[in-house]
């Protein structure tokens, strides 16, 4: 075939012809548009014979094509897409009822789960196909173990191994199931514990299942068993349906409705403004009268000490209290500010904690720590706490309030799923910080998180829906103020003690606040030696600074009082590498709830070109949120300047990179 001639020879200059079409109406124009497509296809059709005919080897085999499904997966497929249609017409009362909003998001949570459980299985697949090296970089695994010592028998039926690691970082934590590489089919294991720093780990396995081998790397757990959830939904999708009226609470939060008290709703706001927010917002919430309710709670706000008081003060008031969450250790958080608040104020309070047998809880006095669902203590108890497995199990009310922990990160299907075990809901958490981890693809707000969906695009939640925590006691006034700027509205503010933290330099230089330290490179994706070598400069002359904390007292500034965040894993790979090991370094993943006098944030990538992911991932309001954020006296965000000038589609878009821009004008010359 001839070489194109035509002036419109690349996929660029049709576009270019094309705008001037549209501003002209040149019929030649589009004719040029169409001979080169036209030519596309043509030669697409030529090189297809050409293989065929002369480049195919004439012995070489045709590939067999997998085979048809046979009927009975076709027929499986098909009854799925039934059901969804029986379920459909089945929503009508609903939709006449509570609208169309509600009835097409409850169609849309009955398969919630099966489509969460498809990406697992095919990411664990995929990664038994790949070469043991390409896994370094995957926080879903572990690469490169290697066995330091024979395998040790723990009990009759199972034994253990320890294994060492690269560094690497790696979202895999005790008491998961990873599957393990290499192996045929997937194949679990029990990660008994992991020292990340010494970058060893423990293996239990069933004798059974035979010996591990001394080289192996891990792989993502595989889907929990959800059954459970998916009856769960389905039973109280049913009693919605039927308009039973047994479950206000859930119905309150699907239409979004204002909470309603026992003296009605409260149109002017949940608590009043100038009273004690603590003490308000118990009272109100022992005034909920079969609803639900939102707690935002930004960094450093205390939401944990606001739940753990509301809670105390109704089981003194004898309510029973369902407390849940995405993890047994977020649980165990709320459970322990509640047993240590209820020894406080002298209040008898029973706390059971439902937990897995593998899992890593800390034992604490006031915790009684169940692995049955059916324990005895669990029925005698004033609170009790569980993930949404065991919440799911209840058929009617059993406690009088749910608190959701960090309910930014749970579904709304698996509120659903427990919304038949208590009158009240209350939702704890921050949708402006980490989202919750999703794995599947889902229609329409079936995939946002109870706490998103009842704010529904509010950065905080309006005054006549829940409550906000606008003082945080961790932030100094001049950190505080970006993050309030840039996340909150302007409604977050710091407390007085904050403002007593302070750093000074051995030269006398105040150092407090947040800021943008541009960085000039170029080419760079997910590592930046021009980053490393900044922070480390600035790190030394950060070492020896005087630190004032929010008590007044001082300290000479150490390695320890400072973290490094990173958005990609070769970056945190390479700063541990650079860096003294004392120094905290990580993803944005790992140091949500913790906190240092000093922040330092790698942005890495030079410019928009070398994003090696979408804009949404590196210019995230809610990771910048939470980096930031975890400063108690400076923070300061090293970035390509470039990095302003990302060229942006959409509005959304707009609002993401500004975000950086306004921390390069809040700190000004200062960093």
């Amino acid at each position: 075939m001839e070489k194109r001639a035509a002036d419109v020879a690349t996929a660029g200059a049709s576009v270019v012809f094309y705008e001037e079409w549209r501003q002209t109406g040149d019929q030649k124009l589009l004719d040029d548009i169409y001979d080169y497509n036209r030519t596309d296809c043509v030669s697409t059709q030529l090189l297809r014979d050409w293989l065929i005919r002369d480049a195919r080897p004439a012995a070489m085999p045709w590939p067999v094509l997998g085979d048809v499904p046979d009927a009975g997966a076709l027929s499986n497929v098909a009854a799925e897409d039934e059901e969804v249609e029986v379920l459909r017409g089945r929503l009508q009362p609903v939709r006449e009822r509570l609208g169309d909003r509600v009835a097409d998001l409850l169609l849309d949570l009955g398969p919630f789960h099966k489509r969460e459980d498809k990406p697992t299985w095919w990411a664990i697949f995929d990664r038994l196909a790949q070469e043991s090296e390409e896994l370094v970089d995957d926080l879903e695994c572990i690469q490169g173990l290697e066995a330091v010592g024979p395998p040790v028998q723990v009990t009759r039926q199972s034994f253990e191994r320890t294994y060492r690691f690269p560094q690497q970082e790696t979202k895999l934590r005790a008491g998961k199931m990873p599957c393990v590489k290499p192996a045929a089919m997937p194949e679990d294991v029990s990660l008994r514990s992991i020292d990340n720093d010494a970058c060893t780990l423990v293996l239990r396995r069933s004798t059974a299942k035979g010996p591990l081998p001394d080289r192996l790397d891990l792989l993502p757990p595989r889907p929990l068993r959800n059954t459970i959830l998916k009856d769960a939904v389905a039973a109280v999708t049913d009693e919605i349906i039927a308009g039973s009226g047994r479950l206000p609470a859930v119905e309150h939060l699907l239409s979004r409705s204002s909470p309603v008290f026992v003296d009605g709703t409260r149109p002017d706001g949940i608590i009043a403004a100038d009273g004690d927010l603590p003490s308000e917002t118990s009272r109100a919430i022992a005034a909920m009268a079969g609803t639900t309710l939102a707690m935002q709670g930004p960094p450093g706000t205390g939401k944990t000490y606001v739940s753990a008081l509301s809670i105390v003060d109704l089981v003194r008031a004898g309510k029973r209290v369902a407390v849940s969450s995405n993890s047994h250790k977020a649980i165990g958080n709320l459970l322990k500010a509640v047993a240590d608040r209820a020894r406080t104020d002298g209040v008898n309070c029973r706390v059971v904690q439902k937990a897995s047998e593998d899992g890593d809880d800390d034992a604490h006095s006031g915790i009684v720590f169940v692995s049955d669902n059916d324990a005895p203590e669990i029925a005698s108890a004033h609170v009790v706490g569980a993930t949404a497995w065991h919440f799911a199990r209840y058929a009617a009310p059993t406690f009088d309030y749910l608190f959701v922990d960090e309910a930014g990160q749970v579904s709304i299907a698996n509120i659903l799923a427990m919304a038949r075990c208590a009158r009240n809901i209350v939702l704890v958490g921050d949708p402006m910080q980490l989202p919750q981890p999703l794995q599947g693809s889902h229609p329409g707000d079936s995939g946002r998180s109870c706490l998103e969906y009842l704010i529904d695009g509010h950065r905080v939640v309006p005054p006549d829906r829940g409550v906000f925590i606008p003082i945080s006691r961790r932030m100094h006034p001049t950190v505080c103020g970006f993050i309030s700027s840039a996340v909150y509205e302007g409604r977050l503010g710091s407390d007085e003690a904050s403002g007593l933290q302070t750093l000074i330099s051995s030269t006398g230089v105040d150092l407090v606040g947040a800021g943008m330290r541009a960085v000039s490179h170029l080419g760079r994706s997910q590592v930046s030696p021009e980053e490393i070598d900044a922070i480390s400069s600035r790190i030394g002359e950060l070492v020896g600074a005087t630190y004032r904390d929010r008590n007044g007292r001082e300290r000479v500034v150490g390695h320890g009082d400072i973290m490094v965040v990173a958005p990609y894993n070769a970056q945190v790979n390479a700063l541990r590498a650079h860096l003294p090991p004392s120094i905290r370094v990580g993803t944005v993943d790992r140091f949500q709830g913790q906190e240092a006098p000093i922040c330092l944030v790698s942005m890495t990538t030079s410019s928009g070109e070398e994003l090696p992911r979408d804009i949404a991932f590196l210019f995230s309001l809610n990771r910048i949120n939470v980096a930031v954020s975890r400063a108690q006296a400076a923070a300061m965000v090293f970035a390509s300047p470039l990095l302003l000038e990302t060229p942006c589609r959409t509005v959304e878009e707009m609002s993401l990179v500004n975000a950086l821009c306004m921390l390069r004008e809040y700190g000004g010359d200062t960093f």
